[in-house]
């Protein structure tokens, strides 16, 4: 007879997505995560192999939710691309609190993600002028989220490059 686990796979990924919601990397461990399951950490390791494939499908996971929210917005001007990623903080805050700006994995490689679309655009700048944007968007995000009340979701990055 073949013992059915008692804990899935998809249990294991919600509540880890959970853990770091609430309590971010910092507490990334599968004690952790064994806790909020009210299990031993064997069903974890049964389904994933260490904790750092845990960690990377779960950034994978976010990376992909990301991308495909960017492709949903189909941004055609670079004000578009800013306002989609400023909707994308606010629609998912946490989240972009926790992986976007405490996990420098998922920052670096949502900003390639970003880099993609910027390229798109066919923007008549210079690749550095990249990393400016960048910058520039992540704060109007954090703001966005900060203060949603007398948030303005316009973009003046375009003026100040007609500057």
């Amino acid at each position: 007879m073949v013992r059915t686990p008692k804990i899935k796979r998809e249990k294991i990924i919600e509540e880890t997505y959970n853990l770091i919601i609430d309590e971010g990397f910092g507490k990334f461990r599968v004690g952790n995560i064994a806790e909020r399951l009210q299990c031993s950490p064997q069903p974890i390791y049964r389904e994933f192999e260490n904790l750092s494939s845990l960690r990377a499908f779960m950034v994978r996971r976010t990376l992909n939710k990301y991308q495909d929210f960017l492709e949903d917005q189909e941004p055609h001007t670079l004000s578009q691309l800013t306002r989609s990623i400023i909707s994308y903080s606010t629609d998912y805050p946490e989240e972009f609190h926790r992986f976007f700006l405490q996990d420098n994995t998922t920052l670096q490689l949502s900003k390639e993600i970003t880099l993609k679309s910027f390229n798109q655009l066919q923007q008549p700048y210079a690749e550095h002028l990249f990393n400016v944007y960048w910058q520039y968007v992540l704060g109007k995000a954090v703001l966005a989220i900060a203060t949603p009340e007398n948030h303005q979701v316009t973009d003046d990055f375009q003026a100040l490059l007609n500057e």
